[in-house]
């Protein structure tokens, strides 16, 4: 009997090498433009689909999630609370002041989950589907504080143009997690199953700078970005199956000239315990290397959790 800790170390070691193998390669990939004053597009990554589009006067925040709920808690449905305290501090952190929009991509826990609480904190409106606003009822939001969008609408928010692409969801281990709509408020503490789908966007984010694409979802419609061009891409990869056809139809469908891949990162983690990977659904070599093959299209970058980067202009 003594011998079964060690052959259960043993058969985990060439995983545990292998993905801080993929560490090193995402740690090698990270973005190194530091923002300078006035110029520029700069984004401050918060892990999962989670991003703070900044241009120094107008922010827009994508898909807050801080909480982290652990991954007991997810799987064996027990009632999950947003940290206030912690939304509260992530909410000075990124300069409340400047944040003119919540807005969810789909309204699955991981994206959903913090932000009617980051629109309550920084006083900005909550946007996204009638699954999102009844997320942001439940959290006592007024309805002055909801704006519904839908597919193919453009929404001016300072100098940036934000439209929605109607998308959809990957499949996570053969089938799409948590389908249907939220159709009635919901209020914390909520199980992570009471976090229906919704709809699901692509986000373009037009800028005198250049364009981003926000693409939390590793799903696609084909032929859902025809007509659209933008600079940045950032892609969901959390459990992409066909990575080839998924990057021919998202980064070079829109010709890219930057690829960020996100949803990567463990949610089921403490973001102050430090950067690792999203087990077994993400492969992130597998999506590295299919992306390398087309390096004479786009560059392929990470970004650092929590530290603005400048992403626009591109660098030549």
């Amino acid at each position: 009997m003594k011998k079964y800790p060690l052959l259960s170390l043993l058969a985990t070691m060439p995983l545990c090498a292998a993905r801080c193998a993929d560490i090193d390669l995402y740690q090698s990939l990270l973005v190194k433009e530091t923002p300078r004053h006035g110029e520029g597009i700069t984004v401050t990554c918060l892990g999962t689909a989670g991003l703070l589009i900044s241009d120094g006067q107008t922010a827009l925040l994508i898909d807050p999630y801080v909480s982290r709920f652990g991954m007991g808690k997810v799987f064996f449905q027990r009632p999950l609370a947003s940290d206030r305290e912690l939304v509260r501090k992530w909410s000075e952190k990124l300069g409340k002041k400047n944040i003119r929009a919540v807005i969810v991509s789909h309204s699955h826990f991981d994206h959903l989950a913090d932000a009617p609480l980051f629109a309550r904190e920084t006083g900005a409106p909550l946007i996204g589907t009638e699954s999102t606003l009844n997320a942001g009822r439940g959290a006592g939001l007024r309805e002055d504080e909801l704006r519904l969008v839908k597919p193919g609408q453009a929404m001016p928010l300072g100098r940036f143009t934000l439209r929605f692409i109607e998308s959809v969801h990957g499949p996570v281990f053969g089938s799409v997690p948590y389908p249907g709509v939220i159709d009635k408020p919901l209020a914390q503490p909520a199980r992570a199953k009471d976090y229906r789908l919704g709809g699901v966007f692509g986000i373009v984010i037009g800028h005198p700078s250049g364009t981003i694409l926000h693409h939390g979802s590793a799903g696609f419609v084909p032929g859902m970005y025809d007509g659209v061009t933008a600079d940045v891409v950032f892609l969901g990869i959390a459990s992409s199956g066909g990575i080839e056809e998924y990057i021919r139809e998202v980064p070079l469908r829109v010709k890219a000239k930057t690829l960020i891949p996100a949803h990567v990162d463990n949610f089921f983690k403490p973001l102050e315990q430090g950067f690792s990977l999203l087990p077994l659904s993400v492969k992130f070599k597998e999506f590295c290397d299919t992306a390398g093959r087309y390096r004479d299209s786009f560059a392929l970058k990470t970004l650092p959790i929590g530290r603005p980067v400048r992403v626009l202009p591109v660098a030549r």
